[in-house]
């Protein structure tokens, strides 16, 4: 996802200052606080992704920035109408058992991000919803060790699940505004 950053490029960000998650995870963080509040802090998401004082002041303006645009740029897709969305994961190039595993992080940075937010158990979840936090709960211990080149399309099909997972579950976090849907013209 260009308009995120490149994933190698922020990858390195991270292992340079050997945050605790790679950036599949980060963006999973960064999407599920999002979900729960659109405005979220980017100073609450960033020292979730660094362990210390020191590792934050150990980045420079530029890795400030990256982050700083991998973080508005995850708001802005989660914002439009059209859901154009989508994970940061590893590229095609990269072998289906890497990609899985980064697809696992993810749902575990997405539902950090969920309870980070303080958005639990003791929420009346819809029925749909519960399913989807379920899934992702599974696929966040997805074994990742027994996937070959054959699992492509049933990971293409998990990704895109997923992706619209978000989507439910951010209905359902971010309600319509009762006022906007006041202004749209009657059909008579």
């Amino acid at each position: 996802m260009k308009r995120l950053g490149e994933y190698d490029d922020l990858q390195l960000i991270l292992d340079e200052r050997d945050a605790n998650m790679n950036v599949s995870e980060a963006h999973g963080l960064a999407s599920g606080m999002l979900c729960v509040q659109l405005d979220a802090d980017f100073t609450r998401w960033v020292t979730a992704v660094f362990d210390t004082e020191d590792q934050l002041k150990a980045l420079m303006n530029e890795d400030k920035q990256s982050l700083i645009g991998l973080f508005q740029g995850t708001a802005e897709l989660l914002k439009t109408d059209d859901f154009i969305f989508d994970l940061l994961l590893p590229g095609e190039e990269e072998r289906i058992g890497a990609r899985a595993i980064a697809l696992s992080e993810w749902c575990q940075g997405f539902l950090y991000g969920v309870a980070y937010m303080g958005v639990g158990d003791d929420k009346d979840w819809s029925d749909d919803s519960r399913g989807v936090l379920r899934d992702l709960m599974e696929i966040s211990r997805l074994d990742a060790d027994s996937a070959d080149d054959s699992d492509e399309q049933a990971f293409m099909e998990l990704q895109e699940y997923v992706r619209m997972g978000v989507q439910i579950l951010m209905l359902e976090l971010q309600p319509v505004d009762e006022s906007e849907e006041d202004n749209e013209p009657t059909i008579h």
